[in-house]
């Protein structure tokens, strides 16, 4: 997998999807798997040359450790119910969030999270909670400006090794 580039931008950063379409299943009885750009969320299929188990997510996740404030979509801005927490994990299609907010899975919420005391907070401007789990709130960003979808694939460009394991 070492010489595996994304088509699309050229990056060295991709992992193995999940195959779930008939064809994935199909194709990879020949070892022609899909993968998945961990950048530009390109998906692709190349030929792999040996067997590998199906992985659970499309998505590498980073471990990272950034402030974060988010609030429900549905509240007014003048209400000013919002929550704090921690992002502790991140990938280009969503994070984990540790807080202690009374949040229910189904749930859309904006939120912004700063990287570094010099930078500019990210804005997500629709999150929606695909689970709750001891403290930890996992979200899928459904709406977000392309200019900070970018600034997250640079954070990420940074984070992420070089190249991925084919597998977890």
């Amino acid at each position: 997998m070492s010489d595996l580039r994304c088509p699309a931008c050229g990056a060295s950063k991709i992992r193995l999807a999940h195959r779930k379409s008939i064809p994935d299943v199909l194709l990879s009885g020949l070892t022609i798997y899909p993968f998945r750009c961990q950048l530009c969320a390109n998906r692709f299929r190349t030929f792999l040359g040996r067997r590998t188990p199906n992985p659970r997510r499309s998505f590498e996740r980073v471990e990272v450790s950034f402030p974060v404030w988010f609030k429900s979509r549905r509240s007014s801005p003048s209400s000013g119910v919002g929550y704090e927490g921690v992002i502790d994990n991140l990938s280009i299609r969503g994070c984990r969030i540790r807080s202690t907010a009374p949040i229910r899975i189904g749930s859309r919420l904006e939120m912004e999270f700063q990287y570094s005391d010099n930078s500019f907070p990210v804005t997500i401007e629709e999150a929606v909670v695909r689970s709750i789990a001891n403290g930890a709130i996992g979200l899928r960003f459904t709406r977000l400006h392309r200019g900070d979808e970018r600034r997250i694939r640079r954070i990420l460009d940074v984070w992420l090794s070089e190249l991925l394991p084919s597998s977890r």
